[in-house]
């Protein structure tokens, strides 16, 4: 009896003092991580569990956009006092670009980058934004990005069920080769690569060059076998992967200055609470600025770097560029006469 009593009271014990050791361990309940209301302390915040989200890009680590980006999540981090995580997948982890839009637009994936050709595919209004020559400097594209046509460009996402929630400085578009650049008859047979997209395949065909699309990571190879001769992209983007190794000639063109579109899931964004909406559309505003600013500073460094690096760069002058802009007028002609007015609006925005 004596020892039933003993092994009765063990067993109290032990469960007692487990009961007392899990409550000084326990932390609260995980809330919905479909943004719940914003909590009322930083205390509390710290408490709350953490909403993770994923940011996928084509770009390297280093990549210019791809530090942004990561500054980006930080903010978010830090202004939600933890609560929201944004992980960055750089160098095309999940993806390249048309596919990572599309995972977000599922909704499988919550945020990514895109250029203007890959979104095409998903939204034509946007061709209006890869008419060659359409803006005639950073300044420029910056000036009528700030209006309402920048704004609406943005909105116009939403029907296809992704949030267009700020633009990425990108540049402007030049086009490098394995073979001499320096005119319009240069151009003729020469084999480039372009984005998955009508207008640009157009774009190359006007100058009588052979159009070759195909994914940006497919490039390199295709340099190395010959499938193409060269391509067009920003500077910076050309030692980003690595295509300064293959092609040693570069023409300063800047047919196309137009930014990228920072893209979130309508699903991901609508679960939002719009506290935590206001919180990430400011730093996403924040970071917009800073792209601007690091901008201008990355390409100079690229040139430099390309230049020595033994590449021929030639920066054409403006009868040369008149010369380019009026073979490409076709492709005005296709794409944009729809537009026409707001073509006009934006030619007509001063900077």
């Amino acid at each position: 009896m004596k020892k039933l009593i003993s092994v009765a009271l063990s067993l109290c014990m032990t469960a007692v003092l487990a009961a007392c050791g899990g409550a000084s361990s326990s932390t609260p309940a995980p809330a919905a991580s479909s943004g719940s209301q914003a909590p009322e302390s930083s205390a509390a915040a710290s408490a709350a569990p953490s909403m993770t989200l994923r940011f996928a890009t084509d770009s390297s680590e280093d990549y210019v956009s791809t530090v942004q980006i990561y500054k980006f999540a930080d903010e978010v981090a830090e202004k939600t006092d933890g609560r929201i995580k944004i992980e960055v997948y750089a160098g095309g982890q999940l993806g390249e670009e048309k596919a990572c839009v599309e995972q977000v637009q599922m909704g499988s994936l919550d945020f990514t980058k895109s250029s203007m050709g890959a979104l095409t595919s998903f939204n034509e209004q946007l061709n209006l934004m890869s008419l060659p020559y359409l803006f005639k400097s950073e300044d420029h594209l910056w000036a009528v990005m700030d209006t309402d046509i920048g704004k609406n460009l943005l909105a116009s996402m939403e029907s296809t069920g992704l949030k267009g929630l700020y633009w990425l400085d990108a540049g402007s578009r030049c086009f490098y080769a394995t073979k001499p650049l320096n005119s319009v008859e240069d151009f003729k047979g020469v084999k480039f690569r372009v984005m998955q997209s009508s207008i640009y395949s157009d774009t190359v065909s006007c100058l009588g060059a052979v159009p070759i699309s195909m994914s940006g990571n497919e490039v390199y190879s295709a340099l190395q076998t010959g499938v193409v001769d060269g391509a067009e992209n920003n500077i910076p983007r050309i030692i980003d992967m690595s295509h300064n190794e293959l092609c040693d000639y570069l023409i300063v063109d800047r047919h196309n200055i137009m930014p990228e579109m920072v893209l979130v899931s309508a699903n991901v964004w609508n679960r939002l609470s719009a506290e935590d909406q206001a919180v990430i559309q400011k730093c996403a505003d924040h970071l917009q600025e800073n792209m601007i600013a690091a901008w201008l500073d990355t390409e100079n460094a690229a040139l430099e770097t390309l230049a020595q690096g033994g590449m021929n760069i030639v920066t054409p002058d403006e009868a040369t560029i008149a010369s380019f802009r009026e073979a490409m007028q076709p492709v005005y002609d296709k794409y944009g006469a729809e537009y026409a007015d707001l073509v006009t609006q934006i030619e007509n925005t001063p900077c």
